[in-house]
């Protein structure tokens, strides 16, 4: 696996062979002239959801219905295989990265906005890209207009769930699965009537991996599967859900960096007499979480797939509605009954 530190951002590095994502500005003018070449090859137009109004009123057929389920749950472990080699262990134990992700509905847009902007890191990176999959997922649904296309949208997307978890791509699970029970989606009654009660069983097995209870319990259990499997010679690639540590180590940061004397031996000392110490307990749980995220990033290198040139751009170069837009779209479909 690549070092994680010192590397520049190419979006393809090979058209030909894949994604690769990064946020060093070291190369902005190599990186540029890639940004050129990739949108020669795939034009912006042709990718995610446009947002240009007249393309919205017509009649929208979202891609991922040309394409197999498995084929989709690969090249999207590719793209979140790429975004996550940009991570540096020192960003994490330094907690270098946006408590306010930035906002959009364009990953191109969003690329080209990294470009000016010198603070962006690769966990930005991640967690910005993980609030647009959920989102472009959504709107997918929400822009398709036909009613039997919808169900088989949301159908298409259960599908690709459970084939990036078996692949054990936990990111682009926690994504879909997200989106998938967002409000704006539950609300669609009609839609969901179409749904194969199959369908559904697995989609309420998927909720009940990722629901939040005793802190993503279920979601933690799983991806430490992996550690056992390891042990037993049957070990396989993983992309994990950053934002559990991300979240802990938000947590963790909060306890004190020092603590009294008195409080460390169960004694009443004069405080003004001693110095404080310094709480290893802090920093020996940020070292261990942060070792427990890049044992599981190092895993990723173990993925081996093909990529499928169109299907990967297009799982690379999304684009989502506004959420006012989503919010909108949503309640006039629940008004007709769909």
């Amino acid at each position: 696996m690549r070092s994680k530190q010192n590397k520049s951002l190419e979006l393809l590095e090979e058209p030909s062979s894949g994604a690769n994502l990064s946020s060093s500005r070291t190369a902005a003018t190599a990186r540029k002239d890639q940004s050129i070449e990739l949108s020669q090859l795939v034009p912006q137009a042709q990718v995610g959801v446009s947002t240009n109004k007249t393309s919205q009123d017509a009649r929208h057929t979202p891609f991922v219905l040309a394409f197999e389920s498995s084929v989709l749950a690969e090249q999207l472990t590719i793209v979140e295989k790429d975004a996550l080699d940009e991570i540096s262990w020192k960003d994490l134990v330094e907690l270098k990265w946006q408590q306010r992700p930035q906002k959009t509905t364009n990953w191109v847009e969003y690329l080209q906005h990294v470009e000016e902007t010198p603070y962006t890191n690769g966990i930005d990176i991640a967690i910005t890209r993980f609030n647009l999959a959920v989102k472009w997922v959504v709107s997918e649904v929400v822009l398709t207009s036909t009613l039997h296309e919808r169900a088989l949208c949301i159908t298409k997307f259960i599908h690709t769930a459970v084939h990036t978890l078996r692949m054990r791509n936990f990111a682009s699970t926690y994504q879909i699965t997200l989106a998938l029970l967002s409000t704006d989606l539950a609300r669609l009654k009609g839609t969901w009537a179409l749904v194969p009660s199959a369908e559904k069983g697995m989609l309420g097995r998927l909720e009940k991996l990722c629901q939040p209870m005793r802190n993503f319990a279920n979601l933690r259990t799983e991806m430490e599967r992996g550690d056992v499997a390891e042990e037993e010679g049957t070990g396989t690639g993983c992309i994990p859900f950053i934002g559990l540590f991300t979240h802990d180590l938000v947590f963790n940061a909060e306890k004190p960096s020092t603590i009294s004397p008195s409080r460390q031996e169960g004694k009443n000392v004069d405080n003004a007499e001693t110095e404080a110490l310094v709480n290893f307990e802090r920093y020996q749980t940020a070292a261990t979480i942060v070792k427990g995220l890049l044992r599981l990033l190092e895993k990723s290198s173990r993925y081996v797939f093909h990529p499928h040139p169109e299907a990967l751009s297009r799982c690379l170069w999304l684009a989502a509605l506004e959420d006012a837009e989503i919010s909108a779209r949503s309640r006039m479909l629940e008004k007709k009954g769909e």
